[in-house]
């Protein structure tokens, strides 16, 4: 909890839009926590190094889609998805996820 706590606490800083925590600690082998916020270009490539700053290095296994609409990294068991406005809405993450309890 310590870790999803210094993630919200990064992109929070960032002032990133509409962050939701989904909880599937008990419905998933690979994750326990989904972090899911809108934000622009800037704010996207901005998350990567303050989330870089605020874990530890092996805390982050991998990072996909810099620079682009849809930015995954995975910090093991909490997976953190940076979406543009546009992006978030055309895969309804949101939508999908209302059988999944939401923390945040």
């Amino acid at each position: 909890m310590e870790k999803l706590n210094k993630i919200i606490d990064a992109l929070e800083g960032l002032k990133v839009k509409d962050l939701k925590v989904y909880d599937f600690e008990k419905t998933s082998p690979f994750y326990d926590y989904f972090v899911i916020c809108t934000t622009n270009e800037r704010q996207g490539s901005a998350a990567i190094n303050h989330l870089k700053k605020a874990l530890e290095a092996d805390e982050i296994r991998h990072i996909e889609g810099k620079g682009g609409s849809w930015v995954l990294i995975d910090c093991h068991e909490v997976i953190v998805h940076l979406f543009s406005e546009d992006d978030r809405a055309f895969y309804g993450f949101d939508q999908r996820l209302l059988d999944i309890k939401r923390i945040r």
